[in-house]
This record gives structure tokens, sequence and C-alpha cells, in this order.
């Protein structure tokens, strides 16, 4: 089910209505019920995998806990990991390692061909299975309980607002809420509806818009005008920005109407200064647990400068796969990863003692490469083979005048850029539109929200960009 999309208004008022007038435990079973339903929405089958992943994770985090051997923990830990791996990757990676066996014997053997099963892709497993391999790590750690509450511990896997596409929030920030009595306050609806208005109009104004330009551009690369991916790649990379924060802005929206707060998800990336501060400000959930469960346990910096580059490759293709598999997401992850191992190079190499001036002239160098080294670097996404590759580069380096009259797809942006600029002056944490400060706002916010939902949202039936991962 679509945030954007009138069952969802219709059905989310009801729910909404009702949540308010309960107490803590009947919220709790009231959302649980909930978030099944929303996921049922798209296939009542994979909630029973859903369902299923719950049982387990919460029965194994319960066997944890009651471990006194600590070598015992750890088997059990790595078994839970193992479990929730196998999931994912049978339902995501199996046909991806089937193809490379097939495309490794085709080398030798031109007739041959592999049997590849129909394997449909669950919506929103990348997240949840994330989700539940931190609970485990975190109960063994002995840095938060093992939930006694089937409950609570199903909402925080299935908590309708961040199941589909995030944020990955983390056991200790959201089960505690879950435990704790929650009001519905005056001041967290306000930002809760702003939120909500600008992440759908982020995905019905600018992303979707941008979405049939690309889709166009890109459905024969062949057939481009000379340098037109020069336009192109940064299209794709705002309608990525703005589908993927629209929705995280939805998610956190909801989340404070019903009394909870969600980590912000993006900090305004496009103002990163390098690749490192990048990942930083851009799906920090994903890039966070990341650098916590993978880039550190593999030592992190602890080993030497080699180590740790070598470290922070294997965490990138790691999360160039975990986006999908595919070559495509294979080489983005090893782009990505040697995109910040050739920045922390240049770094050692810069002297430190510069001007300020020299520190402004290399800020806005730094922003400019690092957004276009994004932007080009999304383009691997719809890189088909290695052909397509060579076209895509022999585009980039021609130029033709044509180029200029398709330069009008940057009005789309203008909204998010306008914005982003104000609240990097602001230097806000996070989306902020002073509703506190100028309550006479809210109304005129609604409104446009509401026309932007009614003319536009509904009838567009676009599903955001990270439903696939």
């Amino acid at each position: 089910m679509l945030f954007n999309s009138i069952p969802f208004l219709v059905s989310f008022i009801v729910f909404f209505i009702i949540y308010s007038f309960l107490d803590r435990k009947k919220q709790n079973i009231l959302l649980l019920l909930y978030g099944i339903y929303f996921y049922s929405y798209w296939n009542w089958k994979m909630t029973i995998l859903l369902l299923f992943s719950i049982s387990v994770n919460y029965l194994l985090g319960i066997y944890i806990e009651q471990q006194s051997d600590l070598k015992k923990k750890k088997k059990i830990l790595y078994l839970g990991i193992s479990l929730n791996l196998i999931l994912l990757g049978w339902f995501k990676y199996a046909l991806f390692l089937l193809g490379l066996i097939g495309d490794g014997i085709h080398l030798f053997n031109e007739g041959f061909s592999i049997w590849r099963p129909e394997i449909l892709l669950p919506v929103g497993i990348s997240f949840y299975t994330f989700h539940n391999i931190s609970y485990l790590v975190e109960v063994e750690s002995e840095r938060i309980k093992a939930s006694r509450s089937i409950v609570e511990f199903g909402v925080y896997d299935i908590f309708f607002p961040l199941l589909l596409a995030g944020p990955i929030e983390r056991p200790n920030s959201l089960l505690p809420q879950l435990a704790r009595d929650r009001r519905i306050e005056k001041n967290s609806m306000f930002h809760g509806i702003s939120l909500v208005c600008w992440g759908i109009f982020q995905k019905a104004v600018i992303a979707d818009p941008l979405a049939k330009f690309v889709d166009g551009s890109l459905a024969n690369t062949g057939q481009l005008p000379d340098g037109l991916l020069w336009v192109v790649a940064p299209a794709f990379a705002f309608q990525v920005y703005a589908d993927f924060s629209g929705y995280s802005n939805c998610a956190r929206g909801l989340a404070y109407m019903m009394g909870f707060q969600l980590m912000n998800n993006f900090h305004r990336p496009f103002f990163a200064t390098n690749p490192s501060e990048f990942w930083q400000r851009w799906h920090i959930s994903l890039s966070s647990w990341l650098r916590d469960y993978v880039y550190i346990p593999l030592g992190g910096n602890r080993f030497g400068f080699v180590r740790q580059n070598i470290n922070i490759l294997i965490v990138w293709i790691l999360g160039g796969l975990w986006h999908g598999a595919t070559y495509g997401y294979l080489i983005w992850g090893i782009y990505l990863g040697l995109c910040i191992v050739v920045y922390n190079v240049f770094k050692r190499s810069v002297p430190k003692n510069s001007s300020e001036f020299q520190d402004s002239i290399f800020k806005y160098i730094g922003r400019t490469l690092t957004f276009f080294s994004f932007a080009f670097g999304l383009l691997l996404f719809r890189v088909n083979d290695f052909q397509d590759l060579l076209v895509c580069i022999k585009n980039i380096l021609s130029f033709s005048k044509e180029v200029f009259s398709w330069a009008y797809v940057f009005i789309f942006i203008l909204p998010i850029l306008l914005f982003d600029s104000w609240q990097e002056k602001e230097k806000t944490k996070e989306t902020d539109w002073k509703l506190t400060e100028k309550p006479y706002l809210f109304p005129v916010l609604f409104v446009f929200g509401f026309v932007v939902f009614s003319l536009i949202s509904p009838f567009a039936k676009q599903e955001f960009f990270y439903f696939q991962f």
C-alpha cells in the first residue's frame, strides 16, 4: 500500500481515530494488526514469511539472553544471523548466484543454460532482515534486554511507516518507545503532518515527473543526443533523493503523529563536500548500520590505513549488493568504495595548513565533484552490459547543443534545492518548517499538501523507488 494512495489515506484516518482513544497496550495491538493489514495489501503470502521471521527472532532473542555461557551465546547469535541471511539470500540473491554460475559455465559451454526458479522478492525484506540482525546482536552484547512481549517485538519488525523502505530503526530506540506510554501532542501533530505533506510533494511533484524523463532517456542510451547524460544523471540523482527522502519524511511524519520519533535518514546530502561525508548524510540508517555491524567488527581503522580502506571496500561491496542482486549493483558498490578510498588517499596528500579562501574553494569544488560522482554512479543501476557502459561513457565525454533544450527538467528540482538551501543556512538538524514559531503556516501547508495529494498523487500509482530493495 502506498502512502500516496486513497486506500491508505482512508484506512489511516480510521486507524488514527481509534488509536487516539486507546491506552498503550491496545495501541500496540492495533499497530500490529494494522501493520499486518498494511503489508498484506501487497501480498498476504509474504506476510506469513514476515510473521515467521518475527516469531523466530523473538524466541532467539530470549534464548540468547538466558544463556550464561558466552560461547553458547555466540553460537546462538551466529545461528540467528545465519537464519536471517539464508531467508534474505534465498529470496534476493538465489537467482543472482544461479546467474553467476550459469554465466561462468557458459564461457566454456555456449549451449549450457541453468534452471532458474520463479522467486518473488518480498517488499522490505532487506529492511526487516537488518532490523532482526541488529536486535540479536544488541541482545547478545547485553546493550538491550530481550523483548518479552511478542506484540511489542512484532510492532518493532512490522511498524508500518518504516516497514517497506526504512529508515532501519535500531532496537534500542524503537523498542523503548513501544514500552512506554505515548501522548498525541499538538506540536508533534503539526510537525508530523508537515513532514507527510512535504514527503508527498517530493514524491508526486518532483520525483515522479523526473522519473518519466529519466526512464524515457535511458530506455535506449544509444540514441541519446551527445552529452545528454549531463542532464539525465543529475535529474536521476534528484529523482532518487526526492523519492526516497519523500518516503522517509512520510514515515517519520506518521510516526510523529502517533507519538513516536524515528531517526532522520537524510541530512541534505547534496551539500556534502566529500564522498565520506555524503554517506553520513544519505540513507544514514543504512550507512551507520554498515559502520556499526560490519566496518567496526572488521577492524575499522584500528589496523592501519591500508586495512582501513580494504574494510571500506568490503563494506560498500556489501552495501551495493544490499541494494540489489545484479552485476550493476555489485559494480556500483565497488565504485562507491573506491570513491571513498580515493578521497582518503587524496586527503592524506593535501597540506592541512590552507587559508580560509582555499578552504572555501575546496568546499565548493568538493561539493561539485561529490554530487557528480554520485549522480553518474547511479547510472550503473541502469547499465545492462559492458557495451551499454561504453555507450554511456562516450555520451558523457561528448557534447551537442541539443542538450540545452532539455535543461527545462531542472525546474522540477528547484523546490527541493531552495528548501534544502534554506535548511542548510538555518543549520537545522532535520526538516523543520518552523510551525511552532509560525503556527499560521500550518493550515496553508496542510491545504497545499491536500490539494497536491488530491489532484496528483492518487492517480500516479508510482511506487517509491526503494521498494525494490
